[in-house]
């Protein structure tokens, strides 16, 4: 096959898709618009312990090295792309644009792969709990940049036997922000951080507030009970309002009918998952958005395809997941494309 696939995004989906594809004989080109593969998960720091905790970060950059030396993979980091031309029977064509200059290219294409991912949520919008308000007070992801960049002690500070409130599920599985669904990832991926934390400062002590925890797959329950094992505080109940006090934080927390009030030092937000803002393209392409704002497939039993030939979806771009969710769905993708190309006699 002559022509490339394009897929669009370079994180966790988009490459594997590209890989699979490559072990399969069939030429890609990655079109990213950052400078870096990797997506979301790039950014993020190993969980390991004195033990993994598959958090995945490892076979992150296992996938960016296999994409930027495999002679099946393009990887065009800094692009985008502006229109896709999806003729029935004919060479596709996509029109790449170079972000932030006007350098444009046109490459001949065989379909095309939207794998743009997700946005996270703002947790401002949150007035009560005091993100960009509180300086103790920050998202799992800016807890997880200061382990990766080796900053840790401007989370922690100089006190000793830190307290440290988790709180999950904020902007998910709340209709009043319009993210009434849970984001599959955060009680897992928090579970992890508390037990890095207190693996960096056995003094750290965690207390997790939780709606319902979701720990679906092998390894959940061996990591709830990690946490337990370590002293991890588990409390149903979510909080009302994060107020400073005296260089400390007071919590109000509704919990089972009741307005408790706790003192921590540290509050870490675990925040959901929200669709992005759809691109040109995709509106261009005549996709429609889910209810919730992420890109609609073709229907729930056939959730790589879309209502367009020869365009597909995989990952985070149309619904919430955690990474074990998005490498399966992204390997669905591939093989729905594979399928597709068979049956054309490509």
């Amino acid at each position: 096959m002559d022509r490339p696939i394009v897929i669009v995004g370079g994180g966790v989906a988009g490459l594997t898709v590209a890989r699979l594809l490559a072990g399969n004989g069939i030429k890609s080109i990655v079109v990213e618009r950052e400078n870096n593969l990797g997506g979301h998960v790039g950014q993020w720091a190993c969980m390991a312990t004195d033990t993994c905790l598959r958090c995945h970060c490892c076979s992150v950059e296992e996938m960016v090295n296999y994409a930027l030396t495999s002679d099946m993979i393009e990887v065009r980091t800094g692009w985008e792309l502006a229109s896709f031309s999806p003729s029935a029977g004919i060479a596709k064509e996509a029109l790449l644009k170079q972000t932030g200059t006007a350098r444009e290219e046109i490459e001949q294409a065989e379909a095309l792969v939207i794998t743009t991912g997700f946005q996270p949520y703002n947790p401002a919008e949150k007035i009560l709990l005091g993100h960009g308000r509180l300086d103790q007070v920050f998202t799992l992801a800016e807890v997880d940049s200061l382990l990766r960049t080796d900053k840790l002690s401007l989370f922690t500070g100089d006190r000793d036997g830190l307290k440290v409130a988790f709180f999950q599920c904020v902007g998910s599985r709340d209709a009043s922000s319009g993210g009434n669904y849970c984001s599959q990832y955060c009680c897992q991926a928090a579970l992890r951080m508390a037990l890095k934390l207190i693996h960096e400062d056995p003094r750290i002590a965690v207390t997790l507030f939780y709606i319902d925890l979701q720990l679906a797959g092998k390894y959940g329950g061996a990591l709830l009970k990690a946490a337990q094992d370590k002293g991890v505080r588990l409390l149903q109940g979510v909080p009302g309002e994060i107020r400073n006090s005296n260089d400390s934080l007071e919590v109000i927390i509704e919990s089972q009918g009741q307005n408790l009030h706790e003192t921590f030092d540290r509050a870490i937000l675990s925040i959901g998952q929200r669709p992005n803002a759809l691109e040109s393209f995709v509106e261009q392409l005549g996709l429609s958005a889910d209810d919730f704002g992420f890109i609609q497939s073709k229907d729930t039993l056939d959730s790589s395809r879309t209502s367009v030939a020869d365009v597909y979806v995989a990952g985070t771009c149309c619904g919430p997941k955690n990474i074990e969710n998005t490498v399966s769905h992204a390997g669905q993708t591939a093989e729905a494309i594979m399928a597709d190309l068979r049956r054309k006699g490509i």
